[in-house]
């Protein structure tokens, strides 16, 4: 996702529901979100670059909150990101990229990636259908911090060739067994 500068949503039926636009890693790049209707949803607008990196969110030309990184209890290793304005608190699990968005202690939405042979994806599932964009946005830049891009673009290259439903069963034999020889 983050060597993209276009992205088609889908809902759960397969229709196209929103596009993403833009791109971001340096001071001044924007993520817009857009229904497909053409109607401009969601403006995400980095402005610190760094470790801990900040991003300002519009809607309407209207600032809506701050979405920032942060460090987590245990320092670097588990950083959670806030959105200020919608009191949004985002963490979860790097290595598996899952994530739990929770307003005020209450969960509101979640942001699972799944990698298939069909490719990477997201799924973005909140209580409140109008949190969706600022989600979508908010799924663009987690993809970043994937824990290991290459190790994913391997299994995509293998499952790209892959003419049967057996390469993904494969895949995951493979992926047990090399859990199992790491922890040994």
């Amino acid at each position: 996702m983050s060597k993209q500068d276009r992205l088609i949503v889908t809902d759960t039926t397969g229709q196209e529901v929103y596009l993403i636009v833009g791109k971001w890693g340096r001071v001044g790049d924007k993520l817009s979100v857009f229904s497909l209707d053409g109607e401009r949803l969601i403006d995400v607008k980095q402005v610190i670059l760094s470790l801990f990196p900040k991003f300002r969110l519009f809607k309407d030309g209207n600032k809506i909150g701050s979405l920032k990184k942060r460090p987590g209890l245990r320092g670097i290793k588990n950083p959670f990101f806030t959105i200020t304005r919608l009191n949004w608190i985002i963490t979860g699990n790097y290595d598996k990229q899952q994530f739990t968005v929770s307003r005020f202690g209450k969960k509101i939405g979640t942001i699972d990636k799944s990698v298939t042979y069909m490719g990477e994806f997201y799924c973005v599932d909140f209580i409140k259908e109008q949190d969706i964009p600022v989600a979508l946005a908010i799924a663009v830049l987690l993809d970043h911090y994937a824990v290991s891009k290459s190790s994913v673009l391997k299994k995509y290259q293998q499952e790209k060739y892959s003419l049967s439903f057996i390469h993904a069963i494969w895949m995951k034999i493979k992926q047990t067994i090399w859990k199992k020889v790491k922890i040994k």
